[in-house]
């Protein structure tokens, strides 16, 4: 009677210590992914680009170089690479014996296959979305032109009567400027909202990920849970500048950008809380949410960004986004070798 009240006794304070360790470790977890969330959203403040205009062009463009190399380098270097680590891992278990290692062979070939697939599918899908929407706009835009292409006719009188007075023709033609350069932008600005928030997206998954890193961390142990913060706060600090720039570009204000920025990082207090809620979840993230993100960076990185850094083919400014380009892979190669 007394041993069943004492293994009674034992297993209660065993559940009891379990219940303590869960809390701690949510408690810890949650507040490591609310730091990699808030730490580069301070560090946005610093960057002296208000909106896409044509005085912040040169440093945008350069901000622009920096974040293809960071998303080039965090898909191929970073994504992709964590895809394919379970492949690693079997294949060490199952080398024993030729049976196991034919078995590992093809089962590393069909992982490999299948991460190929999803990052495949990755690119695809954002294609198909921006296709999709831009088609949408491009009626809207149709109209919208056809319905004002008698305007120029009706105004070239007004600017003939004009010539004469050559400090009001100035003012007129930079009038027109500004209004066409306004009426000009409408069109490519909606459709580079569509990347803008096709970034936005992929940035979302990316931060789930990163949230189902910590939580999984966080549940090994503390000390485990605060080497993956610190990794996952350093990937993020100029993932985030350069996602901060591509919004800019398509159209947004730095306080919007700043905020949509912010609310990504819903994605990442998720992924905490799947982790810590529901065990084996960061496997699924391991076989399709990880590289189906990398094809959406690499389509987000050539597709909307890189074009626009061919516009502007000045020799310093092409040399200095260069430079960009390949500090932002570097970056992710340094990131990569701390992991």
């Amino acid at each position: 009677m007394a041993d069943g009240e004492d293994s009674a006794v034992c297993r209660s304070a065993d559940r009891d210590h379990r219940d303590a360790t869960d809390q701690c470790s949510l408690s810890q977890a949650i507040g490591a992914t609310l730091l990699i969330s808030a730490a580069p959203f301070f560090i946005l403040f610093l960057i002296p680009v208000q909106s896409n205009s044509s005085q912040h062009q040169s440093l945008l463009k350069l901000l622009l170089s920096f974040a293809s190399g960071g998303l080039l380098g965090d898909a191929f270097l970073h994504l992709i690479p964590h895809a394919l680590e379970p492949h690693s891992h079997h294949q060490h278990e199952g080398g024993h014996d030729s049976h196991g290692h034919g078995h590992s062979h093809d089962h590393s070939h069909s992982h490999m296959m299948s991460v190929g697939l999803w990052v495949l599918a990755g690119i695809i899908a954002f294609l198909v979305v921006e296709k999709f929407v831009r088609h949408l706009k491009g009626e809207s835009g149709h109209g919208h032109s056809h319905g004002h292409g008698h305007e120029p006719k009706q105004s070239a009188p007004k600017e003939k009567d004009n010539k004469p007075e050559e400090k009001d023709g100035v003012r007129q033609r930079s009038k027109e400027t500004s209004t066409k350069s306004k009426s000009g932008k409408e069109k490519p600005r909606t459709d580079m909202t569509v990347s803008g928030y096709l970034n936005l997206a992929a940035d979302f998954t990316h931060n789930f990920t990163d949230g189902l890193a910590i939580g999984a961390s966080f549940l090994v142990s503390s000390s485990v849970g605060i080497v993956t913060t610190i990794t996952i706060l350093l990937h993020e600090v100029p993932h985030e500048i350069g996602d901060f720039a591509i919004l800019v570009q398509s159209g947004c204000t730095k306080k919007k950008a700043m905020m949509l920025q912010l609310s990504t990082a819903l994605g990442a207090l998720a992924g905490t809380a799947c982790s810590l809620l529901a065990e084996g979840i960061g496997e699924a993230a391991t076989l399709w949410i990880l590289p189906f993100t990398a094809g959406g960076f690499i389509y987000i990185a050539t597709v909307s960004v890189i074009p626009e850094l061919l516009k502007d083919s000045r020799p310093v400014q092409s040399i200095m986004e260069t430079f960009g380009l390949l500090l932002g892979v570097a970056m992710m190669v340094l990131i990569a070798v701390l992991e």
